[in-house]
């Protein structure tokens, strides 16, 4: 295993699979390349081209995400993790929005969300619509927590929430934090959305909701799915 090795992952609705490269010179002064379906032992190749960059960097514009905590096992050509990273995704997060946010202004979010998955994700609005978290808050609650028992999308809700707060409407000019979101270490959820996909995206549920991502965010979103120009917010 190697911190020289460089990991992508490529997933849509007919492709789930993972690119390699180490940026180390082989022998024959180019890199050795990795790629093949997600779950399987990778096809190796010892590329003879030495400039690592322009193929790395290609595959990124192709849509390709970064996954910093992967790389190779060299013995098996199986992609595992540096870490454990299960360990290091928390379990639970816990909001607390500012009581100057309006409540109509939650109710519309979630509304417009809910409607607009109903027209192009059925099986996921069924999900959105039943999280705990989405039904507190279209009570008008305005702390609570989510927990990962509950799948990604209620990570992703809480995410593009406080997106919307911050961006969009009246909240948008307040001088503080509209919402804050935090895990049980008091540690902020991330507000990139790349380093959010490299904690949850090798979950099965997290890549079940990748579709509906570009629908939940305004920007800072992996660049394959930005492409979409669906969106709510």
């Amino acid at each position: 295993m190697s911190d020289d090795i460089r990991v992508l992952h490529y997933a849509d609705k007919t492709s789930d699979k993972y690119w390699a490269i180490d940026t180390r010179p082989n022998a024959k002064g180019g890199h050795d390349v990795w790629y093949g379906r997600r779950g399987k032992p990778l096809v190796y190749r010892s590329s003879d081209k030495a400039d690592w960059r322009r193929q790395y960097e290609a595959k990124l514009r192709k849509g390709y995400l970064k996954f910093k905590s992967l790389t190779i096992d060299r013995s098996t050509n199986m992609v595992v993790s540096k870490n454990d990273l299960e360990s290091s995704i928390p379990n639970q997060f816990w909001f607390r929005i500012s009581t100057q946010v309006p409540e109509t202004q939650i109710a519309s979010f979630l509304a417009s969300a809910l409607n607009t998955f109903t027209e192009q994700f059925r099986d996921e609005a069924t999900t959105l619509a039943s999280l705990p978290v989405f039904k507190s808050l279209l009570s008008g609650s305005h702390s609570g927590g989510a927990e990962l028992s509950e799948g990604p999308l209620a990570i992703l809700l809480l995410f593009a929430l406080r997106r919307h707060l911050t961006e969009q409407g009246p909240s948008a000019s307040l001088s503080f934090a509209p919402i804050e979101i935090v895990d049980d270490d008091n540690t902020l959820l991330t507000d990139s959305f790349d380093e959010l996909a490299e904690l949850y995206g090798t979950s099965k549920e997290f890549r079940t909701c990748v579709r509906a991502v570009p629908l939940l965010t305004s920007g800072n979103t992996p660049s394959h799915w930005a492409q979409s120009r669906h969106q709510l917010i």
